[in-house]
């Protein structure tokens, strides 16, 4: 079968998997054969895309925050509000094959597994990016020098060096096994803290390499105008690698109000990310790095992640859908009925859509 040609302007959504909670976490399995996803019911469901098949992984005792396969083990590495992170086998099923109890003091917002499937990172709320062994969740290194929590990890293509990205708009770079730091880069543009805010806003919530590893993009917002739902400027940082020097700043087309949560860069050197806005449409947007302006934008639910299917032309987002609620959950008409947040995980097919299929002969 040939592979249909890369066209991220003829973008559709090809699937959906609806899931009757919210789930903040989605990403497909490096094989392909496989969505795990988590988030407000506490569990870990795994999707098998050949016909739908759903296991469901039971353990955590709060919400799951964040999630990453291995990439070449059968392991899949699911984390919580609670610190706690679990090893399962996605194919086979049954309870975690091991856990870290206190992998953070809080919420553990980001796991990253390296290209050898050595050594599992993870990063959150103690401000601490900690490496664990893959095959038994033993302790391996603490990176300290963060001053503030941790949203994001990624690691350059060459396997070679880590970054992690944090509240105030911190990116720390590092060596992958000397676990030694390297050096700092500023995207303190996306952070705000004014006067009259209670807490400090924005960070860095996602970061991507291209795969020549000569462009990292650092995602959030910039300009945030309250810490009441926190709106403000959903912005992109380039910076040249090499150099450690910003060279674009990336603009959305729409309204969204809300970070840059997850991100990609597309074989083609596109790099795609989502954006959140409260009770709205967000958007889908794809940029060629050197320009400002979106190549192409997709209007969209509010999402907080995405993920790249190994063939390069799918697209994961898991896409949030308000349960016509606000504040504190109440409905206007039936205030005694609470109806949660639920979930679509669209895959957008990055290619023109098939022609239907003409009846007859």
């Amino acid at each position: 079968m040939n592979t249909p040609v890369l066209d991220v302007k003829k973008a559709w959504v090809s699937r959906e998997l609806k899931h009757d909670r919210q789930l903040f976490r989605a990403q497909f399995s490096p094989d392909g054969r496989f969505i795990a996803a988590g988030g407000q019911d506490k569990l870990v469901h795994v999707w098998e895309l050949d016909g739908e098949k759903k296991k469901t992984f039971n353990s955590h005792k709060t919400w799951v925050s964040s999630l990453v396969f291995h990439p070449k083990a059968k392991r899949l590495f699911t984390a919580d509000y609670l610190g706690v992170i679990h090893c399962w086998n996605h194919e086979a099923g049954g309870g975690p094959q091991w856990t870290i109890p206190t992998a953070d003091q809080d919420n553990v917002r980001a796991l990253i597994v390296t290209p050898d499937g050595r050594f599992l990172i993870s990063g959150g709320d103690d401000a601490t990016v900690k490496v664990w062994n893959t095959d038994n969740g033993k302790p391996v290194a603490s990176l300290e020098g963060h001053k503030e929590c941790i949203f994001s990890l990624a690691i350059s293509p060459d396997g070679k060096h880590l970054v992690s990205g944090d509240l105030y708009g911190s990116v720390r770079q590092w060596g992958i096994g000397s676990w030694k730091f390297e050096r700092e880069l500023d995207a303190k543009i996306l952070h705000t803290r004014l006067d009259n805010f209670i807490a400090d806003v924005g960070g860095v919530r996602s970061l991507a390499f291209n795969k020549d590893s000569k462009l990292l993009a650092v995602g959030g917002m910039k300009e945030a105008k309250s810490n009441a739902f926190c709106p403000g400027k959903p912005t992109v940082l380039i910076f040249d690698w090499a150099t450690g020097k910003q060279k674009t700043e990336l603009r959305i087309k729409g309204k969204s109000d809300g970070p840059f949560n997850a991100m990609c860069f597309l074989e083609d050197g596109t790099l795609t990310g989502h954006t959140e806005i409260l009770h709205s449409d967000s958007e889908l947007t794809f940029w060629e790095t050197d320009a400002p302006e979106p190549l192409h934008s997709i209007k969209n639910g509010s999402a907080y992640d995405l993920s790249l299917h190994p063939d390069g032309r799918q697209l994961l987002v898991t896409t949030y859908v308000s349960g016509g609620s606000s504040g504190n959950g109440a409905r206007k008409r039936h205030r005694e009925q609470y109806t949660p947040n639920s979930t679509n995980l669209k895959i957008f097919s990055l290619f023109s859509k098939p022609a239907a299929k003409k009846a007859g002969c």
